[in-house]
């Protein structure tokens, strides 16, 4: 279960990963990652990710949907 220790940890190991880089695009992304995983740590602390739940009885693969085939 993703919790917000979790992202917070997700958040440090980009900002020490970006922390190691020059100045660059990737460097940024980094630090972009790093802010999205405390966006998202904070929801799951004020309870908003919970608002995007997935139903138990369909199938989930992390980070997307994947449709029922038809048997």
């Amino acid at each position: 279960m993703l919790t917000s220790k979790i992202c917070r940890e997700h958040s440090a190991k980009c900002v020490q990963t970006a922390n190691s880089l020059p100045p660059s695009p990737q460097r940024q992304m980094f630090l972009d990652m790093a802010h999205t995983w405390n966006v998202l740590a904070a929801k799951i602390d004020s309870g908003e990710a919970l608002d995007q739940t997935v139903e138990p009885t369909e199938p989930y693969r992390f980070g997307s949907r994947i449709a029922v085939q038809a048997s």
